[in-house]
Order: C-alpha cells, then sequence, then structure tokens
C-alpha cells in the first residue's frame, strides 16, 4: 500500500511569492506522530520537481518519495512509501532532500490527505537526529524522558563565507554541569556526545562544562557574548545542545595614512594555506564601526592572513587599494599571524595608503518648474567607457532630492536620475512610471562640485482610481 500524506499550514497563507522563512524553537522534547501527521524515520527514494499552480503553492513545489525505515505513530502499519511535499528552497522553509539520503520526518496532514514538511518542523538528516531519536524512541517504549537532553559538539569554521562551518565534532566523554540557584547537577557525554539530566527541579539554568582546552561557549559562532542561561519548568523534557567553540581570537585596528582608525571599513581573514586568495564574497569579514576596531572570534589554532579590500576594487567610497596586514600590498610580503589553541590576539593593525581622491559632487533632481521632488530618487552614474567604474550615491534627507555623489577620479560617467511613481489603491501598492531626466556627461577631468537633472514633468501622472504616494 503507498499513502500520499501533506500538510497545509494555515498560518503560512501568504499572497505574495517572495516568501521568507523563520523559525522559532520552544527548546520542548519532540512527540510521536498522530493523525494529523507522521513521524517517521525514511529513506529518499526520488526527488520531483513540480510547477507552481497559483501565488499560494507554498511548500508544494518539490515531492519527495520516501521509504518508511521507522516509524514514530500517524502511519498504518501497512505503510511503506509516503510522499513527502516540501518547497524549493530560497526562503520558502523547504527541506532540501536528497535522493539516497536517510531523513527524520516530521509532516503535517492537512484537509487535502496531503503531507508537507518544512525547516520549521522536527524534519532533519539523520546525522543531525540522533537526539530527536532517543528522544522518539523513548516515548514509543513509554520510558522516562530526561528533563534536560542534548549533544555536545565543537564547531569550528571553514572560512567559507561568514558562516561557513565545518561538520560538528561530537565531545564523548565531557562532564557537562548545569547550576540553578547555588545547586550543580552533572553527567557525563555518551559515545555519541548526548548528555542526560533527570529530575531536575524548575529554575534558571546555566551550562558551566568542563570544556576542553583553547575553548568556549558562546551563543553564536559570529559572537563572542556568553551563552545566556534558560527557563526549565517542572516535569519539563527540554532538548539544548551545547556548541563549544575555540576561544581563539584576533583584534586590530584599520587606520589610514595619520594612524587614525577608519570610521568605516571591513576586514577579511583566509588560512595562510590558501594557494588562491578567495574573492570577497567567499571570506569570513568583521567590520570595524563606532568601535573603531574589528574582532575576528572563534578562532581555531592555525596561521592566517588578514586583508582590506581582497578583490583590489576600485571604489571611490573606499579609495584604498588591496592591503594585507601589517600594511603590504603583495601577498609575498604579508605577515601570517599564528593563532595557538585559545591565543587571543589583540594588536593585528593594518595600516592603508590612500590611492586616490574620489570627485564628490552634490546632485540636484528638480521638476520641469525648478522644484526639488519630494521623495525618494534614484541617481544612476554609468561609466562610458569602463562599463564597471564604480560609483556611490546617498540621499541624506529623502524629503529633498539633493543627493551626494562620488566618482572615481579618472573616469568618464553618464549621470542621469530616475523616479519612481507609486500608487495605492483599496487592494495593492506598488510602483507606476519611471520616470528619466535629462543626462549629463563628466570627463576624467571635469571639477565640478555640483550638478542639476531635471524630471521633465512637474508631476507624476494621475491614474484613475489609485493615490499616489509620493510627496509631490
Amino acid at each position: 500500500m503507498r499513502l500520499v500524506l501533506a500538510v497545509s499550514l494555515s498560518f503560512l497563507s501568504f499572497s505574495s511569492v517572495a516568501l521568507s522563512c523563520s523559525c522559532v524553537s520552544s527548546g520542548g522534547c519532540p512527540g510521536l506522530g498522530s493523525k494529523t501527521g507522521p513521524v517517521f524515520v525514511g529513506t529518499v527514494l526520488s526527488v520531483t520537481d513540480l510547477p507552481r499552480t497559483s501565488n499560494f503553492g507554498f511548500l508544494s513545489s518539490r515531492k519527495a518519495r520516501v521509504r518508511v525505515d521507522e516509524s514514530f505513530g500517524g502511519l498504518s502499519a501497512d505503510v511503506h512509501e509516503v510522499d513527502v511535499y516540501t518547497g524549493a528552497g530560497g526562503g520558502d522553509c523547504g527541506i532540501p532532500f536528497k535522493t539516497g539520503d536517510g531523513y527524520l520526518i516530521d509532516a503535517f496532514v492537512a484537509e487535502d490527505g496531503l503531507a508537507h514538511a518544512g525547516i520549521c518542523s522536527l524534519t532533519q538528516r539523520m546525522d543531525a537526529a540522533g537526539v530527536s531519536l532517543r528522544i522518539l524512541r523513548k516515548r514509543r517504549e513509554s520510558k522516562q524522558l530526561p528533563s534536560l537532553i542534548g549533544q555536545v559538539a565543537r564547531e569550528d569554521r571553514n572560512f567559507t563565507g561568514p558562516l561557513g562551518m565545518r561538520d560538528p565534532k561530537p565531545l564523548l566523554g565531557l562532564l557537562v554541569r548545569v547550576k540553578v540557584g547555588g545547586r550543580a547537577y552533572e553527567t557525563l557525554t555518551d559515545a555519541e556526545g548526548i548528555y542526560e539530566l533527570y529530575n531536575l527541579p524548575a529554575g534558571r539554568y546555566e551550562f558551566t562544562p568542563d570544556l576542553p582546552p583553547g575553548t568556549t561557549l558562546s551563543w553564536f559562532i559570529g559572537s563572542d557574548k556568553p551563552l545566556a542561561s534558560f527557563e526549565l519548568k517542572a516535569s519539563a523534557c527540554q532538548m539544548r545542545n551545547i556548541e563549544v567553540f575555540a576561544s581563539g581570537s584576533i583584534q586590530g585596528r584599520i587606520l589610514d595614512v595619520s594612524g587614525k582608525p577608519l570610521p568605516s571599513a571591513f576586514t577579511y581573514i583566509v588560512p595562510a594555506e590558501e594557494k588562491v586568495l578567495p574573492k570577497e564574497g567567499k571570506l569570513y569579514w568583521e567590520y570595524q564601526g563606532k568601535e573603531d576596531f574589528f574582532k575576528f572570534v572563534h578562532i581555531p589554532p592555525g596561521e592566517y592572513l588578514i586583508v582590506v579590500n581582497p578583490d583590489d576594487s576600485l571604489n571611490p567610497e573606499f579609495p584604498y587599494p588591496r592591503t594585507f596586514y601589517p600594511g603590504v600590498h603583495d601577498r609575498a610580503s604579508a605577515a601570517i599571524l599564528t593563532v595557538r589553541g585559545g591565543e587571543q590576539i589583540k594588536d593585528a593593525d593594518i595600516r592603508l595608503g590612500q590611492q586616490f581622491v574620489p570627485h564628490h559632487l552634490t546632485i540636484r533632481v528638480t521638476w520641469a518648474d525648478g522644484r526639488l521632488i519630494r521623495s525618494f530618487v534614484h541617481v544612476v552614474a554609468k561609466g562610458t567607457v569602463n562599463s564597471e567604474a564604480m560609483s556611490h550615491t546617498k540621499q541624506p534627507d529623502l524629503s529633498a532630492s539633493i543627493v551626494d555623489l562620488s566618482l572615481l577620479p579618472n573616469e568618464p560617467y553618464q549621470v542621469e536620475a530616475q523616479l519612481t511613481c507609486r500608487y495605492a489603491d483599496e487592494r495593492s501598492v506598488g510602483p507606476g512610471a519611471t520616470l528619466k531626466s535629462n543626462k549629463i556627461f563628466l570627463g576624467p577631468g571635469d571639477d565640478r562640485k555640483e550638478i542639476l537633472l531635471t524630471i521633465p514633468v512637474v508631476s507624476c501622472p494621475d491614474i484613475r482610481g489609485k493615490k499616489l504616494l509620493n510627496d509631490q
């Protein structure tokens, strides 16, 4: 017998095609399946992409045929295969099912009899489902549940992008300690790195495990803020994994030619063993802002390069070339920073040399009668020789069409303004006509500080039955 199941989540009735997904976990332990939806372990036999039939095709654009390997309720004993519907990804909560892989699946059943699963459910790959499986098997066998259960694992960066992570490494035989009101409760992790604590009283708890040297706890891989305490209710079962991070860090300042910290700058880190410097978008970065320093946290032992402007881009808002620590332009001359277990380096200052002086202009955009436009305007500066020549615009006051424009000093540009008229009626809000100004050409030696662009009408057009949202 084959069963086709799915779910419709009432709180996810979207009228827009553009969806995003955000999940909030209560930390509670998972329950067994029921008539509202099955919970089971399965192997994906096939994955089929499906056409969207409407804007309401949430979690129904991909179908996985799944073999049932172990059931935790919600399925008849004679059901051996299940169709599970999910999304295509890209913010729609879809599960990236892969043929041949095993999953713990938590599906929801709706009135149409089809089954959907999303990332906000218990559904997860088998290699991450150890704690959930243990709880489900205890429930199925009517065994006592722990008050607190989770896996302790070491989490290290792979330095691919800001959130690149290596596979977690469970920590075996680690002493896990929780404290509440001056009392402590302890246990050891098992062969899977899982701890279980039973019969804990209600209260606000904090984790204080005996961590390996050179590691620490934190609420997030990108922050060195301490792990927050949590509330445990009486007779409750909570799942709380413990992520253990390296405690090494690299801190420094990005300095201009006068030795002052730049008010706004990004710096990037890459393992020294990398033969080719990755593109900026593939590197882990930190920002130097009002605190006047940058800090890379949770850095495991190793050798690293620190670099500013790794793509060596010509940017009028950042007129500095690619620069490696401590202030050199070629990689061969860069100093390598060696982080030992838990070491915290605090003096990794990078001194930059300014490469050029940007060309700054003030752009005034008016209607044909000379009035400033009281709305956001989009000023476009395109390189006429180098189409990739960068520019930067800023409109400090959105009620006045006065725009700050920064350009590269030795590039010719074509400058134009655009205004998008926006309208609303009882059913929708959206854009209408796009009005364009005259074009002005700026040569490499043009030293003008202000230019005027004119939209060749005196207002956005009226549309019958719609209200204009732009201020005139």
